[in-house]
């Protein structure tokens, strides 16, 4: 096919009666775990955990719809992590026990197809949940209960001493802060759960509006191949940053108020020393350990899966292209707008590609 022709990367055939396999979903959900997370990063937008969790949740229920028995979901789950553990090595392992929980999670909601939408909700509202508190979770565990009381702390001083405002002292906005955060993760899984519930009716409207489009082949260029992203600790990443930042803040404030804050100096020293202890017993001991045993845990199921795992990486090239696609297709809108076109239009184009 030359430049000058349209890319026929969607059937022009497509049958009426569309047939999707368990198999391409299943890819599209390891593309979704071991590729999209980076395409999204280069792409700049935000809240890139919200969507690969909610990307999940749909192609868990496509499995649970498609599927003759729940089982397929959790053999879809091993292959997923199997090629994740290929394609992203440095992954945490964090990463692997949501899928792990995503995937358990989906075979049990879906033993019984007769409740798809509230399966599909409730599966939404579960996974996205489980994100919202597994960062406070690993958060406690690094710093202990006080982080959640110098971040309260801090936000008072800041309102108080720079924005003149006078918050409430009984109020405890560390919490308040958590809340709302989690918070906002139940919604989108909310959101995502009906969203999946009415998978079936929306499949049918776009299989008749995908057997319409061509697209101009100059957005199949072949891009520039990515650098490899080096695995970084929690430090380097915006949340540790964050965190850090507060706790010197609180430290300094302490120090030169010793009598108006209600943490001392000295506790905000055990929790840093506390953090970058278990910071360097995690990834100096326990994780190596861990990932020695995973890695011995995946070497015995990759032969079983060869096949499956060959095939699915074929199909990460023409994943990706569709990806470009749809971000170029997206540019003349904006903001939000954009992102809603950008994500919609590729699950489907993604889903419903030949």
């Amino acid at each position: 096919m030359t430049l000058n022709k349209t890319a026929d990367i969607f059937s022009e055939d497509y049958n009426e009666n569309y047939s999707i396999s368990v198999f391409k979903i299943t890819a599209l959900w390891a593309f979704s775990e071991s590729a999209l997370g980076g395409i999204l990063h280069a792409l700049t937008i935000p809240l890139r955990g919200i969507f690969i969790n909610a990307a999940a949740v749909l192609f868990i229920s496509l499995i649970g719809l498609f599927s003759k028995s729940s089982k397929e979901i959790l053999k879809s789950t091993l292959i997923v992590i199997l090629i994740k553990a290929l394609v992203s090595p440095h992954s945490p392992l964090t990463a692997y026990l949501a899928v792990s929980i995503q995937g358990l999670t989906g075979y049990l909601l879906f033993y019984n197809k007769n409740f798809f939408r509230l399966s599909a909700l409730l599966l939404g509202i579960i996974t996205l949940t489980f994100s919202g508190i597994q960062k406070i979770i690993v958060l406690t565990i690094l710093f202990g209960n006080n982080l959640w009381k110098s971040i309260d702390i801090f936000l008072k001083q800041i309102a108080n001493e720079f924005l003149s405002l006078g918050l409430h002292p009984d109020i405890n906005y560390g919490f308040l802060l958590i809340s709302i955060y989690v918070i906002v993760h139940i919604v989108a899984g909310v959101i995502v759960g009906l969203f999946a519930g009415s998978l079936p009716k929306k499949l049918e409207e776009y299989s008749e509006k995908i057997k319409t489009i061509k697209f101009d082949e100059s957005y199949f260029e072949s891009p520039k191949k990515d650098k490899e992203r080096k695995k970084k600790s929690w430090l380097f990443h915006p949340t540790g940053i964050i965190i850090i930042t507060i706790l010197l803040a609180v430290l300094i404030f302490s120090y030169f108020n010793p009598y108006k804050s209600d943490i001392a100096s000295v506790e905000i020293i055990i929790m840093l020393i506390r953090s970058i202890v278990l910071t360097v017993l995690w990834y100096a001991l326990i994780a190596p350990l861990v990932r020695r045993m995973f890695q011995k845990f995946i070497s015995g199921k990759k032969s079983l899966y060869a096949a499956e795992i060959d095939e699915v990486l074929n199909l990460f090239p023409h994943f990706k292209k569709i990806v470009r696609l749809t971000w170029k297709q997206s540019q003349s809108l904006k903001g939000l707008s954009r992102i809603k076109y950008f994500l919609s239009t590729t699950f489907y184009y993604l889903l419903l590609s030949k």
